[in-house]
């Protein structure tokens, strides 16, 4: 996979502050874990092989799906008004390079006609922004019927996962593991069967709880898709001054935000209480530790990878607000060696250890038996993209929807992360809080759709 990253690297300047600028864009599922897939030997064509066991897998997607964008959008929120850009790649034919036939199909053929789809894109944007609606963030007031799901694992059964759980961490098995299960739906006469669709999904998703990796997936191929609200960063690589640096930005800690009250009279109490319920997770005990432990299996991942093992953690345990919940979140960086690229990156640390628990390797093992064997798919894998500039942003599958193939179905995976001192009745609660942050946008959409 590093291969074909580095044939479909683009030669022309970089536009400062733009993460993507076309490239590899898609997801790697939680079951591409084992890194010999995710590197991939064949560099022939530009798609990945799949074992035998992938091939046939019935409505469930692809273990991992990525598609290459040779022109886009870009539209930078950082600035107001946002600043949008008409990118387009242009195929470096004849260039005496020696990549494959393949490479030379992407992109524009000539000049002039990515600059005619260029200008043609501007002229589309100048006129929506004259007449563009900007659309409410913000929680809608009314509440709409509860979509009832059912868990792979029910009530009793994740209980008693946590039960066994918790022998294995006293027998010194791991320390921390990040137990999870998903929540099903049949869409029925809400079936999802365009982009458009999955972008109504998305957009009401979005409403009910905005999150700063925010993506909006739909392969048409497939007739499935992925609409994510996750709150958290899995990996990011920047380079500059010749040098290059990847950041990890985990989660461990949730508690649950009320909704803003609409009376005057009543904000006051809410923003005392809304404080009361940071500063408890910010000197929760069980939320700090099993914060603390994700983080060192980060640092211990990122030592191997690291120049000089230049490894640093700028910002530990902070607090991090959204609409519906408060999450203690930490950041850790590093410097890249020169011999590591953005897929060895990837790989090296993937799947993300918030999902994971630790020690990593032994821990999945015991997770397989856990969660019953089922399969957490796109869930708990990470979503984003290798731009052709030589940067990458992948965000953690958390707080999704995954669309089966045929738009029949939806999943949402949740879960949270059991150590020695968890209580039963707490993690199915942050199981509830996590599943509720995404469930009222999903609601919203089969009610309107």
């Amino acid at each position: 996979m590093q291969g074909i990253v580095d044939q479909t690297r683009s030669i022309g300047p970089s536009i400062n502050g733009v993460g993507f600028q076309c490239g590899w864009i898609g997801y790697f599922g939680y079951e591409m874990r084992h890194a010999d897939r995710v590197l991939g030997k064949s560099a022939s064509v530009p798609t990945m092989e799949l074992g035998p066991d992938q091939r046939d897998n019935g409505d469930r997607l692809p273990d991992a799906q990525l598609t290459f964008v040779d022109r886009c959008i870009v539209v930078d929120h950082t600035h107001e008004p946002p600043q949008a850009y008409a990118l387009a790649l242009v195929a470096a034919v004849n260039n005496g390079c020696s990549s494959p036939a393949w490479v030379n199909t992407l992109g524009f053929r000539h000049q002039d006609e990515a600059a005619d789809w260029v200008g043609h894109q501007a002229e589309e944007i100048r006129s929506w922004a004259k007449k563009r609606h900007c659309p409410s963030t913000t929680t809608p007031n009314s509440k709409p019927p509860t979509a009832r799901m059912e868990s792979d694992l029910s009530r009793a059964e994740y209980v008693d996962a946590i039960a066994r759980a918790k022998q294995w961490i006293a027998q010194g098995e791991s320390y921390e593991i990040c137990l999870t299960t998903q929540f099903r739906l049949s869409l029925e006469m809400a079936a999802i069967k365009s982009a458009r669709d999955m972008h109504s999904l998305y957009a009401s998703m979005r409403r009910h709880n905005p999150a700063p990796y925010g993506a909006l997936l739909w392969m048409g191929d497939l007739g499935a898709g992925v609409a994510s609200c996750s709150p958290e960063r899995f990996l990011r690589t920047t380079s500059g001054n010749n040098e290059r640096w990847v950041e990890m930005k985990p989660i461990k800690g949730t508690s649950r935000r009320n909704p803003r009250p609409l009376k005057p009279e009543e904000l006051a109490e809410w923003e005392e209480d809304d404080k009361r319920r940071a500063h408890c997770l910010q000197n929760d005990v069980k939320e700090r530790a099993e914060n603390l432990m994700i983080v060192d299996l980060i640092r211990h991942d990122l030592n191997w990878i690291a120049h000089n093992a230049n490894v640093r953690v700028p910002s530990l345990m902070a607090i991090e607000s959204y609409a519906t919940v408060h999450q203690m979140v930490t950041t850790v960086q590093a410097q890249l060696r020169a011999s590591v690229g953005d897929v060895g990156a990837l790989a090296h640390c993937f799947p993300p250890g918030s999902m994971t628990g630790a020690p990593k390797l032994r821990t999945m093992r015991l997770l397989e038996e856990l969660e019953a064997g089922n399969d957490r798919g796109v869930y708990s894998g990470c979503l984003g993209y290798f731009s052709a500039h030589g940067q990458s942003d992948w965000s953690v599958v958390i707080r999704t929807a995954v669309v089966d193939r045929g738009g029949a179905r939806l999943s949402v995976g949740a879960g949270g992360a059991l150590t020695i001192l968890s209580d039963a009745k707490g993690e199915w609660d942050e199981v509830e809080t996590k599943l509720q942050s995404v469930l009222p946008g999903i609601s919203q959409f089969i009610t309107h759709h």
